[in-house]
Formats: structure tokens, C-alpha cells, sequence
């Protein structure tokens, strides 16, 4: 499985109950476009820019971001929900928001890096982020005469 991934309407509704993810796309433009398509592709091109200005990262194929920031881009998509449909941000979720945007700021920095694309399959260095740390073989290797 690919270490990047596209997130969809479930991902969203991981974070915020179904019945506001409902909420929200009821109150959608008048153009009949679905306002949760349209939330979660300007959510995932704002992460992306943020991963874009970190240039120890490969980039994914569009419209994808790392695993690992899945959920605090669902976090930041949550809060727009949220302020559409009129719910005020609880203490925790606005909580999460702040960490959401401070991780990404971070990254765009280059003070965290996250996992590059790799393909399906691949285990090469590349994948990693420049800053992760390399360490020794677990059993180090014996020399004989």
C-alpha cells in the first residue's frame, strides 16, 4: 500500500459526526456542485502546499498527502464544517485545529518532515525524510582474519 493517500467523505466523517457532515452539504452552493467534494480537494491542495515548500520531501500524485497527515487535515476540514453550519468549536477541537495548522507551518519550515511518495513496494532510502536519523545494523558484522 502506498505510503501517500487521496482522502475521501469518510475520512471527514472519522472526525465530525455524519449527521454534520450532512448539515454541511445541505447548506451547499446553489450550483449543485457537493460542497464536501469540494472542502476535502481545497483542504488536501492546502496541506499540499505547506508539504511543497519542504524541499527534503518527494511529492505524491495530486490529490494525495502522507498517511500520517490524514487526520490532522481532517482536523482543519472539521473546522470549516463546523463554522458553516453554525457549531461552535469545542475546547478539544479547537485544540486540534491549532495543532493541525502548527504541524503544518512546521513542515513548510522544514522543522518536521514527513515520509516522501514512495510506490507500492518500495523500501529505498529515498522514502525517508532527510532528517530522519540512520542508525547501525542491529547485529554488527564480524570481521574474520
Amino acid at each position: 500500500m502506498p505510503n501517500w493517500r487521496k482522502v475521501d467523505e469518510s475520512d471527514l466523517a472519522a472526525t465530525v459526526s455524519q449527521g454534520e457532515v450532512d448539515a454541511f452539504r445541505a447548506d451547499g452552493p446553489l450550483d449543485g456542485s457537493d460542497p464536501v467534494a469540494r472542502l476535502l480537494e481545497s483542504t488536501i491542495e492546502t496541506v499540499r502546499g505547506y508539504l511543497s515548500c519542504n524541499g527534503a520531501l518527494k511529492m505524491g500524485p495530486a490529490q494525495t498527502i502522507p498517511r500520517g497527515l490524514v487526520i490532522p487535515a481532517m482536523d482543519f476540514a472539521a473546522a470549516k464544517v463546523l463554522n458553516r453550519i453554525g457549531v461552535p468549536l469545542s475546547e478539544d477541537r479547537r485544540k486540534a485545529l491549532e495543532k493541525a495548522e502548527s504541524l503544518f507551518e512546521k513542515i513548510s519550515q522544514g522543522a518536521i518532515t514527513p515520509e516522501s511518495y514512495a510506490e507500492e513496494g518500495a523500501t529505498d532510502d529515498s522514502a525517508r525524510p532527510a532528517s530522519a536519523p540512520a542508525f547501525a545494523d542491529a547485529t554488527p558484522q564480524r570481521l574474520l582474519d
